[in-house]
C-alpha cells in the first residue's frame, strides 16, 4: 500500500465506499486517525453488518483473504462482524462515522505480537484516561 493518508484523506476515501453509513464502522489506525490521536493510516480498515457486506458485495469484485477480511480495492478492506446491537464493544461515533470502540480495540493491540500494535498501546491508554478526566467534568 502506498502513501499513508492523514485525516481528511481518510475521510475523502470514506465517502467513495458504496455502503451506507450506519452499516459499517472504521477500525483499527483509521480509527485512531479519525479520532485525532494517530497521524496516518496506510490503508482503510472497516467492520461491516452483514447488509453491509451485501452492499460491498453488489458494488466491489470482493476477494476474501486467508484472515477472514475481503479485499474491497486497493485501499479498503473489510471484515464482516454480524450485528451491530450484537456485539460486546458498540461502536463509537467520531465526527460523521462511526469508529470502533476504543476499549476493544486496546484489548485488541493488547493480544497482538506485532510490533506496530504494541507501539500504539500508550497511545490509546493515554486517550482513554484523557477521555474519563473529560466525561468527569
Amino acid at each position: 500500500m502506498g502513501n499513508r493518508m492523514n485525516k481528511e484523506e481518510l475521510i475523502e476515501l470514506i465517502k467513495t465506499l458504496k455502503i451506507d453509513k450506519e452499516e459499517f464502522w472504521v477500525i483499527s489506525s483509521g480509527a485512531l486517525v479519525l479520532r485525532d490521536i494517530f497521524p496516518n493510516a496506510g490503508d482503510l480498515d472497516i467492520a461491516v453488518t452483514n447488509k453491509g457486506l451485501e452492499q460491498l458485495k453488489n458494488n466491489y469484485n470482493l476477494i476474501l483473504k486467508d484472515n477472514g477480511f475481503y479485499i474491497v480495492n486497493e485501499m479498503v478492506e473489510c471484515v464482516c462482524n454480524g450485528e451491530k446491537q450484537n456485539l460486546q464493544y458498540q461502536p463509537e461515533k467520531a465526527g460523521d462515522y462511526y469508529v470502533q470502540n476504543i476499549n476493544e480495540y486496546l484489548n485488541y493491540l493488547k493480544s497482538s505480537s506485532r510490533e506496530k500494535d504494541k507501539s500504539r498501546i500508550p497511545i490509546v491508554e493515554a486517550y482513554i484516561e484523557e477521555q474519563k478526566i473529560t466525561y468527569n467534568k
